[in-house]
């Protein structure tokens, strides 16, 4: 009985630990860092996260989860709400059709593979954003927050 109970326990905990890494890449997504160019950066933390599990536990993001997520950053960060959804479940949408494509190459593949979704999702998202609010904000950060987030990859990888 004993046994049995620990088994259970392992394996909720193992269910659980995916769960507990996105809820840390969803607090740090939400904070802004400056940078030495007196501009404050937004890092998409949460888009690693959504890409990597859409390519190798699918099953993990569901898009009612997803869209959730996204929910969750948009009205934490100020943003128009279902903006960061909407990027979210295309980026997991795309990357689940290509996912067979994406598990076999080398990891050097994979990460430019990032580096692209990266660049459309987040010039997609900063030009809807000013479309929606009439007003264009600077694109220095949406740069800065490509490259920070391209370079963090493999980290969080």
């Amino acid at each position: 009985m004993s046994g049995s109970f620990s088994e259970s326990l392992g394996k909720s905990l193992l269910f659980c630990v995916p769960y507990v890494l996105i809820f840390a890449f969803f607090i740090l997504n939400t904070m802004t860092f400056s940078t030495p160019l007196n501009t404050r950066v937004e890092v998409p933390i949460v888009l690693i996260a959504v890409y990597y599990c859409s390519v190798f536990r699918p099953t993990l993001m569901s898009p009612v989860f997803v869209f959730a997520l996204g929910v969750a950053i948009d009205l934490l960060s100020a943003l128009p709400l279902g903006l960061t959804s909407f990027m979210l479940l295309v980026v997991r949408y795309v990357i689940t059709d290509q996912r067979l494509f994406l598990t076999g190459q080398p990891f050097v593949v994979l990460w430019l593979g990032f580096f692209i979704v990266s660049i459309i999702s987040l010039i997609i998202q900063w030009a809807l954003f000013g479309l929606i609010n009439f007003q264009w904000t600077a694109f220095l950060p949406v740069v800065l927050s490509i490259i920070i987030t391209t370079l963090l990859f493999p980290f969080f990888s």
